[in-house]
């Protein structure tokens, strides 16, 4: 339960970082390709440059966020398997052999 929990925490983070750092770059483009606005580089493109002068350090961290938000999400059903597996087969053998 604890690692379902830190996996979607993780996983919220990284969409929450994720999206605003594609906010403020769709604001910011906004100002590079205004009348009086700072100008941007044709190879990247307005939202491209955006991106790029906001930096790549909140897209890495929501991109690392979300890798081990789902590492850790999938150990948890993981686990959880080897738990269901492990109940069955004691229940199963609590009540012995059913041909007698």
């Amino acid at each position: 339960m604890k690692n379902t929990i830190i996996g979607l925490f993780l996983l919220l983070l990284s969409a929450i970082l994720y999206s605003s750092t594609l906010i403020a770059a769709s604001v910011y483009s906004q100002t590079l390709a205004g009348n009086d606005g700072q100008g941007w580089n044709t190879n990247h493109g307005v939202f491209g440059t955006a991106i790029r002068e906001i930096g790549g350090v909140p897209i890495t961290l929501s991109i690392l966020s979300g890798l081990i938000g789902q590492t850790f999400f999938v150990l948890s059903f993981e686990k959880g398997k080897k738990f269901l597996n492990t109940f069955a087969a004691h229940s199963f053998n609590a009540f012995g052999n059913l041909d007698n």
